[in-house]
């Protein structure tokens, strides 16, 4: 599968290398720059590999333009609540998108095995309740907002995981694990946020966070929808 991507996927490296670069003081000036290449240049490779003819692939499509957004918003948030609270409703936006993406397959037959989909439901269900009563006084004015955040961004993953059969196992498994990336990442960001910084923050928030979109990317290009028996 990787061969097929592999000249796209050595150019996102690139840029995976880049944006980790520039997570250090000495490069922070050229994230303007390198940041949006990452929902850029996933968007531009969707639309070059699919055409974007099928409504799962528009969905991924603007998922991506909405992360897009979100990157910029964030990259001039700072210590601007709200650049910072555009930025988190053009990432839910992008949630939103994605969740409908995924609903789709698995509308296009409910009575498949909702094995993972049910495992991803306890799995969520256990790890966003715990999350947040974790990070909840921290929150201050943004408790219902983050609540919120973390709810989509839950369901998101849940419904990435009821795609299990619906469609071919590649495709599944790729989108599945990006969707658990972009929980890591986003949880990791919460905390930095609202709870405590750490030196390593940047690089393991930036780095599952490119993971993620990379994944659910490659795994929209890859997607066959399975045959209903």
């Amino acid at each position: 599968m990787f061969k097929q991507h592999r000249t796209f996927s050595l150019i996102f490296l690139l840029i995976m290398i880049l944006n980790l670069m520039v997570q250090s003081t000495f490069f922070e000036g050229y994230s303007i720059l390198i940041k949006p290449l990452i929902c850029l240049s996933l968007a531009f490779y969707l639309y070059k590999q699919s055409n974007l003819k099928a409504g799962f692939n528009r969905l991924v499509f603007a998922g991506l333009i909405f992360s897009l957004i979100g990157d910029v918003l964030l990259l001039y948030a700072g210590s601007d609540v709200y650049l910072f609270l555009y930025g988190l409703v053009s990432f839910l936006m992008a949630h939103i998108v994605y969740s409908s993406a995924f609903y789709r397959d698995f509308k296009n037959n409910p009575q498949e095995s909702k094995y993972f989909g049910h495992l991803m439901l306890f799995l969520m269900g256990v790890f966003s309740m715990s999350y947040y009563s974790w990070i909840r006084d921290y929150l201050n004015d943004f408790k219902i907002p983050v609540l919120a955040y973390i709810f989509v961004i839950s369901i998101m993953a849940i419904l990435s995981g009821y795609r299990y059969r619906r469609v071919n196992l590649l495709s599944f498994r790729l989108i599945c694990l990006g969707a658990v990336f972009f929980v890591i990442s986003d949880s990791a960001l919460a905390f930095r946020k609202f709870v405590e910084p750490y030196s390593f923050s940047g690089i393991l928030i930036m780095t599952t966070y490119m993971i993620a979109q990379y994944l659910i990317t490659i795994g929209t290009i890859e997607r066959k929808v399975a045959v209903k028996i």
